[in-house]
């Protein structure tokens, strides 16, 4: 898992009311965004480059996530990720003006990682004003090379300030996808 600071890559969606501030469910939309406090979301393909360092996480698997400190953005914005180590996927976003979050929740729920129960990984992140603030996913060991639907989600106290659903698919299914991150050598 990857939290690093990264180029801000703009998708317009469009406006969802304080209301719809839910949980995604297989009956509802695949994207949410609380336009009210975030704004400027993407989400797609992250290819890591340049030093990383661990930092603790608890609420994960390994106990840790790694922070990229090398320019990072979203290199291609979809739904569809192919399941290659080496590649990443996430969500960016930016704060409304004077309404920076600090200690925001980023929660990814996947299919179980074989041999265990675990589904469900967070850990803590900001969301800053004029600023990117991507948090994002890496394919770094085996056991989680899962295919299925993964789901990021940004909480601020009991607000939902993001929920965006991935599908991981195999790569050869998306041919126009698998060369989007073209060294997974990047990860030194």
């Amino acid at each position: 898992m990857i939290r690093a600071a990264a180029a801000l890559s703009i998708l317009i969606l469009g406006l969802w009311t304080p209301a719809q501030a839910q949980r995604l469910s297989d009956a509802a939309p695949e994207v949410f965004v609380d336009r009210g406090r975030v704004t400027d979301l993407d989400f797609g393909l992250v290819c890591p480059a340049g030093p990383a360092r661990k930092l603790p996480a608890p609420g994960t698997h390994l106990g840790h996530i790694t922070q990229r400190e090398a320019w990072q953005k979203v290199e291609f914005t979809t739904q569809t990720i192919p399941l290659i180590k080496g590649v990443g996927f996430g969500v960016d976003v930016n704060a409304l003006p004077d309404g920076d979050m600090i200690g925001v929740e980023v929660t990814v729920t996947h299919p179980p990682y074989p041999g265990t129960d675990v589904t469900r990984e967070s850990w803590v992140s900001d969301v800053i004003h004029n600023a990117s603030n991507l948090n994002f996913f890496l394919f770094e060991h085996d056991f989680e090379m899962v295919p299925g639907r993964w789901s990021f989600e940004a909480r601020y106290g009991s607000a939902l300030l993001f929920a965006v659903d991935f599908n991981v698919v195999d790569p050869d299914t998306v041919p126009h996808l698998k060369g989007v991150c073209r060294d997974p050598a990047l990860l030194s």
